[in-house]
């Protein structure tokens, strides 16, 4: 369980609600053309920034990341990170 401090440090930052804005149209989504969307819409240009955000979203229980069966990784929006329906 992920306290709410957490929870709001996650969602509140422009980065990481772009990600789950994005992740929240597509449903699940791969790494790779999550990347390409942020890149195109000038959100970031650098993976490390991306992995950083990321793995925030994924410790606040905001996206789950998985393996697709071509073993891309690919991102889905959990109940906590529905809170980009209210933005």
């Amino acid at each position: 369980m992920v306290d709410h401090a957490t929870h709001l440090k996650a969602v509140n930052h422009p980065i990481r609600r772009e990600i789950l804005r994005i992740v929240y149209d597509s449903e699940t989504i791969s790494k790779e053309d999550l990347l390409k969307r942020l890149k195109e819409k000038e959100i970031l240009d650098k993976e490390d920034v991306f992995n950083y955000n990321m793995d925030f979203l994924i410790k606040a229980e905001c996206i789950s990341e998985s393996k697709d069966q071509n073993g891309k990784v690919v991102y889905t929006l959990l109940p906590a990170g529905k809170v980009i329906e209210n933005f």
